[in-house]
């Protein structure tokens, strides 16, 4: 399995392929068909991403000391950057995803190129990814 770095910088190589954002844009709104879908009855206040203009939900599961994240999200672009960031961090562990930078999303410029509700969205997926994976740290550590 490849790094967090590893998979970041793919996706890195496959927008610079790009010359403008219209196609940044498809590009990642088509990444939306490669989310691993949360299930309808998981759709619930618990999964809820607070602070996103659009409704989106994610939930994670540790199997084998690996953390699997699933998500939805009602906007097409919303669904396109949960993909793009899950299939990041999906099959790390707890740690390295609680210790992950999202600097993919500085590199790509990604906030500049959002409306403000959006980057409120942005921002409150990244954060709900980590608390995520820092309650399976806190997990782990509480059994040791």
């Amino acid at each position: 399995m490849s790094s967090l770095k590893e998979r970041e910088k793919q996706y890195l190589e496959d927008l610079m392929m790009f010359d403008d954002w219209s196609g940044k844009y498809d590009y990642i709104m088509s990444l939306g068909s490669e989310l691993p879908q949360i299930p309808e009855e998981n759709k619930n206040e618990l999964t809820k991403v607070k602070g996103c203009q659009s409704a989106s939900w994610l939930d994670a599961e540790l199997k084998e000391g690996k953390l699997y994240y699933r998500g939805d999200s009602e906007a097409i672009l919303g669904k396109g950057v949960i993909s793009m960031l899950l299939n990041i961090v999906n099959g790390a562990t707890p740690e390295e995803i609680a210790n992950y930078d999202f600097d993919i999303v500085k590199k790509i410029q990604l906030r500049e190129h959002l409306s403000p509700t959006r980057q409120m969205g942005l921002d409150s997926v990244m954060k709900r990814i980590k608390e995520l994976a820092q309650k399976y740290v806190q997990k782990t550590e509480s059994h040791e």
